[in-house]
């Protein structure tokens, strides 16, 4: 129930976000697509089908979390929105024509000559470090009592995750047969000595989608994170070819 797919570097491979204005299912964007490999990215409100995640493509934002009033005018998150506004994104950059990765805060600037041509948010940061407070999904009293884990990231959850390592990609995915808290998944990126890591939504949203080969050792195959392979609607997505 534990996936690890390591997208190496050498491999060129075309990895950018897919936005849907109405909530779709992942397989639905893997057979538009016709990628490689489609996994859930972003986070979403299920109720207005709003982000709640920026995206870019292209260079050109094209979902704003910042055009969901439900999330904007949220009393709980108000004292909280630069925060939340500022958590983990994965980019895909383009330094004068070459290719880096690289995941971050999404205020941070890209570094000197490259530009931000595709990027996804999401969060937290896992790896190095396991960011819950510092980017407002989990909370805790004076006391040490934990007030607030939006994404259950503290409880046992199917899981999708993204790292880096030398410029190589690494997905993970943990379906319901092998359901992990967030620092169970800091640890699985320390044993694997990634660069750097960051969480996309999980639970109910993890899905992925993967095109097999000629050989029948690797044929087609989808996760999705309900038992009875029930898939969630989706908002965002990254594609791999």
């Amino acid at each position: 129930g534990l996936y690890i797919i390591k997208i190496p570097k050498e491999r060129s491979s075309n990895i950018r976000p897919y936005v849907s204005k109405l909530l779709t299912y992942n397989k639905t964007v893997f057979n538009l697509t016709n990628a490689e490999l489609v996994i859930n990215a972003g986070y979403f409100d299920p109720n207005n089908q709003k982000t709640s995640s920026y995206v870019i493509i292209d260079k050109k934002v094209v979902l704003d979390p910042t055009t969901n009033k439900s999330l904007m005018e949220n009393q709980a998150i108000k004292p909280y929105l630069n925060t939340v506004l500022n958590r983990t994104e994965f980019r895909v950059l383009d330094c004068q024509g070459e290719t880096k990765y690289d995941i971050t805060a999404h205020n941070t600037k890209p570094p000197f000559r490259c530009e931000i041509k595709h990027s996804i948010q999401a969060g937290p940061m896992i790896y190095p470090d396991l960011r819950l407070s510092r980017e407002y999904f989990v909370a805790k009293d004076e006391n040490g009592n934990v007030t607030r884990d939006s994404i259950t990231a503290l409880k046992k959850c199917a899981r999708t995750a993204i790292g880096i390592k030398d410029g190589d990609i690494y997905i993970i995915i943990a379906n319901i047969y092998h359901k992990v808290t967030l620092p169970e998944l800091y640890r699985i990126c320390e044993d694997l000595k990634l660069d750097k890591a960051m969480n996309f939504d999980g639970g109910g949203s993890t899905s992925l989608n993967y095109k097999g080969t000629g050989n029948p050792n690797f044929k087609n195959f989808e996760i999705t994170s309900d038992k009875n392979k029930n898939a969630r609607k989706l908002k965002s997505f990254l594609v791999i070819d």
